[in-house]
């Protein structure tokens, strides 16, 4: 049987979870806040969500951050997800900033598990060949996905999109429905554990010049984007680099210095010169 978790507690475990990574679960999502931890409270042998609480409190919960990350992070994806972004990044902004340099840094934050970065070095691929002209970052806060990022391995769902020749091309079978990304791609991502609201957030991440930060900051409340948005824009882009976000998300009342730029069926920001 599941613990249930009371109004004072809630608030305090959702504070804390809020100050630690940014993400802020509304009273509405307590129900689905309180599904997800109730894992934890078994797999540490806990009774109820108070004794969960003084657990995160005391010298032993730093441990406990990463898979009580694992346990709240909401990881649906799949291989060319908004595929108009990846066409504009691969036809349009790529070879205009390749004419200003060699190679270009790009960062996949908050990448679940592994099928965006991995969907821009195919991309990349598909245009350039296997030595392509960008280093990929990717990061998320939770071990757990990028563990099976590291290791590639996807079901049908993940590659619902690509064609028979990509899969062929980019994966190897791993039977079962399973498909194993071919190493020839993995060896072109970075992966790292990196918190969005880490102060030290642009010594860690570098500069960039491409962010893809889609689908995550509709997890943050406000005062968390705007930390997350200047931090990119001050810290992490390159003048001329571009910002991608979910195709639903806009910064346009975060920050106004980012330029809007229209691209056949999607938008990204850019960081003026």
């Amino acid at each position: 049987m599941s613990e249930k978790m009371n109004p004072k507690t809630f608030e305090e475990i959702r504070d804390f979870i809020y100050k630690k990574s940014g993400i802020f679960f509304e009273k509405s999502k307590e129900y689905l806040l309180t599904n997800r931890l109730n894992k934890r409270l078994k797999e540490l042998g806990l009774n109820t969500f108070e004794e969960y609480l003084q657990y995160l409190k005391s010298p032993k919960g730093s441990q406990e951050l990463a898979p009580l990350f694992d346990a709240i992070t909401i990881n649906e994806t799949y291989f060319f997800r908004h595929i108009r972004q990846i066409e504009a990044f691969r036809d349009v902004i790529v070879p205009e900033l390749l004419k200003k340099k060699r190679s270009i840094n790009v960062w996949s934050a908050a990448c679940s598990t592994g099928e965006e970065p991995y969907t821009l070095v195919i991309a990349l691929m598909e245009k350039y060949g296997q030595n392509i002209p960008a280093r990929i970052l990717a990061s998320d806060i939770s071990n757990e996905v990028l563990q099976k990022a590291k290791d590639g391995i996807y079901g049908e769902y993940s590659v619902k999109e690509l064609s028979a020749d990509l899969k062929k091309k980019y994966f190897d079978n791993a039977g079962f429905g399973k498909y194993k990304i071919k190493d020839f791609v993995k060896r072109k991502v970075v992966f790292k554990n990196i918190n969005l609201m880490d102060p030290t957030l642009g010594r860690k991440v570098g500069k960039m010049d491409v962010i893809f930060c889609r689908n995550v900051l509709i997890y943050f409340d406000a005062k968390s984007r705007q930390q997350v948005i200047n931090i990119f824009y001050n810290d992490i882009l390159n003048p001329g680099g571009y910002l991608f976000l979910g195709a639903t998300e806009s910064i346009s009342r975060l920050n106004t210095s980012f330029k809007l730029c229209h691209f056949k069926m999607a938008i990204a920001y850019q960081k003026p010169e």
